[in-house]
């Protein structure tokens, strides 16, 4: 029990001591291997994304909450502000998943009926790689963190720290002898729970803003969602979430490929 708590103790001191490169990295680690209840780390418990731009806030807006069952995401429950009207969607998470874990490499498979999602994930401590293969086809996802810069597929491609704030991290991507500025990053750590915002920025202007709050395994809400009274739920139409629960490609995702 007290090495336990110890290392939690160690985990939240690493956290809060982290910068937001340090963290964006944790982050994108977290939402793959969230899956992998023998990996106690944190899990997505909730998302804010605002779908607005700086001048229009609040007009449009869409929110995610996860319960857990047994340490995995069990159901969710979803809402939509549109025309100054709340719509609600309450699911239940069920998918089979199989993990296999060897050294530094995790195969996830979820599947779900006919459909399949795999997830080939390899962690040595400073690099990340994912592939994923989908009805869609196959594709993969790499973060190589040195020293002051994460870097993509290409050292054209990196998510760099503020000159003055250690919180605030920026995507910028060199095209054409210019550096450009795409989305900003801003990290916190409280009372244990890591919080990821991320805005877009178009052409020097603050866009779209998503806003993730990841807690400890452990931590997590673990009532089901489907023994609360709700707002009437709205059937849902739209695949706002790939197979394995995370945001679908092009939905709410961090991504950094242009």
């Amino acid at each position: 029990m007290k090495k336990i708590i110890l290392i939690l103790a160690l985990t939240f001191f690493s956290l809060a001591s982290a910068n937001c490169l340090k963290t964006i990295f944790e982050f994108q680690r977290y939402e793959y291997l969230m899956h992998d209840k023998d990996y106690s780390d944190f899990v997505l418990d909730s998302m804010y994304v605002d779908k607005g731009t700086a001048n229009n806030r609040g007009e449009r807006i869409y929110t995610w909450k996860g319960y857990y069952k047994d340490g995995i995401l069990d159901s969710v429950h979803e809402g939509d502000y549109r025309d100054g009207e709340w719509e609600y969607r309450d699911k239940k998470y069920s998918v089979n998943i199989n993990i296999t874990h060897e050294g530094n490499v995790w195969t996830i498979i979820g599947t779900s009926g006919e459909e399949e999602i795999k997830d080939i994930i390899y962690f040595d401590g400073d690099s990340l790689a994912v592939t994923t293969t989908d009805e869609d086809g196959e594709y993969t996802s790499i973060y190589v963190l040195k020293n002051d810069t994460i870097f993509r597929s290409s050292e054209d491609q990196i998510i760099v720290m503020d000159e003055t704030d250690t919180n605030t991290c920026y995507q910028k991507e060199y095209y054409d002898g210019t550096w450009t500025t795409w989305d900003r990053f801003e990290t916190s750590n409280q009372d244990g729970r890591i919080t990821v915002s991320k805005t877009y920025i178009e052409e020097g202007l603050d866009n779209k803003v998503m806003i993730y709050y990841m807690v400890p395994r452990n931590g997590v809400s673990t009532t089901s969602i489907h023994s609360k009274i709700r707002p009437a739920i709205i059937p849902e139409k739209v695949k706002k979430f790939d197979l394995l629960g995370r945001p679908a490609k092009g939905e709410h995702i961090i991504k950094v490929n242009r």
